[in-house]
């Protein structure tokens, strides 16, 4: 009796802490069965190709929302971060290596506005946010003049779009150069990789220091934070501007792999498949709970879903509505998770 007890509270700890995991082996078992053109090799890697971008925006608002706020500016930032990117390329001629780092500084300066409203002027997260995204989108619209930037300089191109491994097949041993896979694989872009990489630095900081652990114990409870040393003013203001650096990378790498800087690559859909990928991944919208590792599955759910009803031709207007039935199923999931089974 008691080895099974422990069986069940060890199976129910699992479902609470990973239940993103499941989520996503059971959804891409399904499709594997009934989706035709599913599981295939170039599928797969679509899918993959598909959630890096993704994946780097979902990290910043994952550290957000640990701290039991909410950035609805997210979509604008990235739309005002591509548009401006567009404009220094194309319009004003500025190299790759500097236009890059001004955009950073524009996600940068965003995150230090909305972190400051939200900590110094106690403005709610929920409306600090959405009423400075739309004041980005207003400031978007007027220096891009409702432009679309196409066909951008190969130096910036280069940076999302440069095939990094591609010069190990030549090198494989004989045979394995027709391998599907393997092909595949050493042809991911840059930006997949750069994708990693941020997953990999956000791991270390979420996880592996000081600053994860006082990031859980603000959420949990501000006050007693602050009454036990931690600076909460700085940590919170601070979280806010790592976030938004993560977007205006996000709308760098966005930009790059569309090869079009526009401010509507962002805008409020961007913002709820962010929100949708980063609950699903487990993060508690109350604040103190998240995983790096639950979100990455958060953010392949979200893509893969959008593949399936890609595959099967269905409506596409169809997308949102199935992301809001995700969002639903996981916050009842989350209220499920913190009652005492």
């Amino acid at each position: 009796m008691q080895k099974k007890d422990t069986l069940e509270t060890g199976w129910t700890r699992f479902l609470k802490e990973h239940g993103s995991i499941i989520f996503f082996a059971v959804l891409f078992l399904a499709a594997s069965l009934f989706v035709n053109n599913f599981f295939t090799v170039r599928n797969v890697f679509t899918v993959i190709k598909q959630a890096a971008v993704p994946l780097v925006a979902c990290m910043g608002l994952m550290l957000i929302l640990t701290t039991g706020g909410i950035d609805l500016s997210l979509g604008y930032t990235l739309g005002l971060c591509s548009v401006l990117l567009g404009m220094m390329t194309k319009r004003y001629g500025f190299p790759a290596w500097t236009a890059i780092p001004l955009t950073l500084c524009v996600g940068a300066a965003v995150g230090l506005l909305n972190g400051s409203i939200v900590q110094f002027l106690k403005v709610p997260a929920f409306i600090a946010t959405l009423g400075s995204g739309y004041v980005l989108f207003g400031i978007a619209q007027i220096f891009g003049k409702g432009d679309a930037f196409y066909q951008l300089p190969g130096d910036l191109l280069a940076f999302g779009t440069a095939r990094p491994l591609s010069g190990l097949m030549d090198k494989l041993p004989e045979g394995a150069g027709g391998n599907l896979f393997l092909d595949q694989f050493f042809k991911l872009p840059a930006y997949v990789y750069i994708a990693a990489l941020v997953a990999v630095i956000i791991f270390f900081l979420r996880h592996k220091t000081t600053y994860g652990r006082s990031l859980s114990a603000f959420g949990f409870n501000a006050a007693t934070a602050r009454l036990s040393g931690i600076r909460t003013a700085r940590l919170h203001v601070l979280t806010y501007v790592i976030s938004s650096t993560l977007v205006a990378l996000a709308a760098v790498l966005l930009t790059i792999r569309v090869d079009c800087a526009q401010s509507n690559l962002g805008g409020s859909n961007y913002t709820f498949e962010i929100v949708t990928a980063a609950v699903v991944g487990g993060t508690s919208l109350f604040g103190g709970v998240s995983s790096v590792v639950n979100c990455i599955f958060g953010v392949l759910v979200t893509k893969t879903l959008e593949n399936v009803v890609n595959l099967l031709a269905i409506n596409i207007y169809l997308f949102q509505p199935l992301m809001g039935l995700v969002i639903l199923l996981a916050i009842v999931l989350e209220a499920f998770k913190n009652r005492k089974l």
